[in-house]
């Protein structure tokens, strides 16, 4: 059946250019056919940045067609790509017809799994992190030097496979400061494209006994609504299977339960606050966290918040 008005008829809607590098321009042609009756106007195009269409018709005849083409440059672009484009036509039976243009989007070096170290361990004993360094250019990639600091953590650089990968290991200092604490490491490179790495380094060392988090944060909380904030708190030993343990705490109004895991080398304990016994102002004091463990007695636990009215 052959419509008085205009016709649109798309023979692809998806596009999918697969893997590429990030610098590179992909170009794609999607087809507009008209099998109505009068002229298929194409009166808007809207779509994902930094897509651009560089070529279209704003006409397409009856019994004709024409080719709508998209550009992307992925030089700013990394990992997956979901582009959607609408186009926007004087056809009643579709007034938006809706395509996309997809992929995955790669740097010319890859840092894997993830351009960042999450690294804990216990003192004494320490732990390790590697992340990949792979090579996506023609050249062979040299890596010339790696810096940071040294007092929390080593690294050591393995070649895999000569100019192409790369293993970078970290390893944490079992003496090293106590705490988390986030640090950059730069890599220097012989690319063109990427002279320079960074990689963030995210370290963790705690003590056999410690607790997550290391200090509680309750935030601001208003005053009618100070009585529905509830925090958990861990508490670990660690190698432990007959863990005791007793909380208290110098914050009136503060209430505290806790209850024992069931291999015995843990607690989780509730933290809520009695809406009759805070006082507005600022919160500032502790938990105490009494053991049965002998090197480790004591713990302390920050707490922080504030109290408003509104």
């Amino acid at each position: 059946m052959v419509l008085e008005g205009p016709k649109a008829v798309l023979p692809e809607v998806q596009f999918d250019f697969g893997v590429l590098t990030s610098g590179a321009v992909i170009g794609h042609d999607f087809l507009v056919r008209n099998e109505g009756r009068a002229p298929l106007s194409i009166q808007k195009v809207s779509m994902t940045t930094p897509l651009l269409v560089t070529r279209m018709p704003r006409e397409v005849a009856p019994g004709s067609e024409g080719k709508i083409h998209f550009e992307l440059e992925t030089t700013k672009l990394a990992g997956k790509f979901d582009g959607l484009i609408i186009l926007f036509l004087n056809d009643v039976a579709l007034r938006q017809a809706i395509l996309t243009f997809t992929g995955h989007v790669i740097p010319p070096i890859e840092l894997s799994p993830m351009p960042s170290f999450f690294v804990a361990g216990q003192r004494g004993h320490g732990g390790r992190g590697a992340i990949e360094i792979v090579n996506r250019e023609p050249e062979p990639l040299h890596i010339e030097k790696v810096q940071h600091r040294t007092d929390r953590f080593t690294t050591q650089l393995e070649t895999l496979k000569q100019g192409q990968r790369y293993r970078l290991n970290l390893t944490l200092r079992p003496d090293g400061p106590l705490g988390k604490n986030a640090d950059t490491i730069l890599v220097s490179t012989s690319s063109k494209k990427m002279p320079s790495l960074k990689i963030d380094a995210n370290t963790y060392l705690y003590e056999r006994v410690h607790t997550f988090p290391e200090l509680v944060a309750l935030g601001t909380l208003r005053a009618n609504n100070v009585g529905e904030a509830s925090l958990t708190l861990m508490i670990y030993q660690e190698g432990g299977n007959d863990f005791q343990l007793k909380l208290s705490t110098d914050i009136p109004g503060l209430s505290l339960k806790w209850e024992r895991g069931p291999a015995g080398d843990r607690y989780q304990a509730k933290i809520t606050l009695n809406a009759e016994k805070m006082l507005r102002g600022a919160i500032k004091g502790s938990i105490f966290v009494d053991t049965n463990d002998p090197q480790f007695p004591r713990l302390i636990v920050p707490v922080y918040g504030q109290i408003v009215e509104h």
